[in-house]
């Protein structure tokens, strides 16, 4: 009999073969990946980070995997405030949820693109040509051979999010969650819908990848096209056990634009457009709402983060 734990390695082993059946010898990656991962740390219910090396009862943790958002194509750092692990996610370290300990993991995991601006410029060149359909650029190589839509940042920070995911389960670790806001969350639920077995839930908050998608009157086909292709990655028939916050007025993805994710009766959807905490221009508004310590301590909704784990443990 197949139990919890063989599923988990197996959902490791497909993912590796994904990766490296296509000869993925990415220098670029390997090295953005090793400056960014010193910026790795867990991080105590104060919003401190400690180290990575502590030893935990891995049988009776839940690790919190919290994935900032982005915005740039270019390697990023988290140190900066807006991509820190905010209040609403880091006072939940140390807390017991059905005997299990609350840990958070801060994952640096802003990997750059690779491609060279010759390689983007074919890119969407090709994109252009063929009506902007998104199927035109899925196979599309290089001189080498290489797949460029694996060189666009967007695939390589799911790949670096995933590894991270991966380690974490072959220290031992079976009891995991990913959270994010923007990039981040919208990450977080492209993995959960892939490997459903792998990882326990998502609390997902303002999950975007379009840019400011919401706040566009009459968006460019292209920009519609390329957004849905990255919208049907989130499989939302295979989500469960996930929990996504939203707000109306947010300019990247609102409550309107995210419905495919408010209509499914497996995810748990809050709206916050009624809340009284108000957006930080330094948090990106009120896309950055529930980063706010406004949110932490004074919305009751943040509470529903705890509960939601109780619910899935």
């Amino acid at each position: 009999m197949i139990n919890l734990r063989h599923m988990k390695f197996l959902g490791i082993i497909i993912f590796s073969l994904l990766l490296f059946s296509q000869s993925f010898a990415d220098k670029k990656f390997d090295k953005d990946l090793k400056i960014l991962s010193k910026f790795n740390s867990f991080i105590n219910n104060k919003g401190e980070s400690y180290a990575t090396d502590v030893k935990f009862d891995k049988d009776k943790t839940i690790i919190v995997i919290y994935a900032h958002g982005q915005l740039t194509d270019r390697r990023e750092k988290c140190t900066k405030k807006w991509n820190k692990v905010p209040p609403a996610i880091y006072q939940l370290d140390g807390i017991t949820i059905n005997n299990l300990t609350v840990r958070i993991y801060h994952l640096c995991y802003g990997i750059g693109r690779s491609w060279t601006e010759k390689e983007r410029d074919y890119f969407w060149e090709v994109y252009d040509k063929n009506n902007q359909d998104p199927k035109s650029i899925l196979n599309l190589k290089n001189k080498k051979g290489e797949l460029l839509l694996n060189k666009n940042e967007i695939w390589r920070r799911t790949k670096a999010m995933k590894l991270k995911v991966d380690e974490l389960v072959a220290k031992g670790f079976n009891n995991i969650v990913l959270s994010g806001i923007s990039a981040g969350a919208w990450t977080s639920l492209v993995l959960k819908s892939d490997f459903p077995d792998l990882i326990d839930g998502v609390v997902g908050f303002a999950p975007a990848r379009s840019g400011k998608y919401a706040k566009k009157k009459n968006p460019h086909k292209g920009w519609v096209n390329w957004r849905n292709y990255k919208m049907s990655l989130i499989k939302t028939d295979k989500l469960d056990k996930v929990l996504v916050y939203a707000h109306e007025k947010d300019a990247f993805e609102n409550t309107k634009t995210l419905s495919f994710l408010s209509n499914s009766k497996t995810i748990k959807f809050i709206d916050l457009s009624d809340t009284k905490c108000k957006g930080k221009v330094m948090l990106g508004g009120y896309h950055g709402i529930t980063l706010t310590k406004c949110f932490a301590d004074e919305d009751p909704r943040s509470k529903e983060i705890a509960k939601y784990l109780e619910e899935i443990f």
